[in-house]
């Protein structure tokens, strides 16, 4: 089911906080996300210019709750690449010290974790 204002309102918080430098790197699957890393040749800068072109249209799944029980919505998107498509499942949430985002998983779709 497509949810373009809860996507739309999860990306606007995603834009602020790469504007910030408020979005960490730290993939749940390390090797599977490297190894697709390394392959494309793709930097961590590259990671966050993409998740800046994402767009309510690239939505997959969520807001869901974080299955390791941690505060914060997680959010699937697939984004066209070169010919194939990436899955991209991110974390935005609120913390003490104010909003951050991380990336949990950045590699070809049909890899999921």
């Amino acid at each position: 089911m497509y949810k373009p204002f809860a996507a739309e309102l999860f990306l606007e918080k995603l834009r602020a906080l790469l504007a910030a430098r408020r979005v960490v790197f730290t993939p749940r699957h390390w090797r599977k996300t490297r190894d697709f890393l390394l392959a494309e040749g793709l930097a961590e800068e590259d990671v966050f210019d993409i998740l800046g072109h994402l767009h309510p249209e690239h939505y997959g799944v969520g807001p869901e709750e974080d299955r390791d029980g941690t505060p914060g919505d997680v959010m699937v998107f697939f984004y066209p690449y070169e010919e194939r498509t990436l899955y991209i499942k991110l974390k935005v949430w609120c913390g003490s010290d104010g909003g951050h985002a991380a990336v949990l998983s950045f590699h070809e779709e049909g890899q999921h974790d």
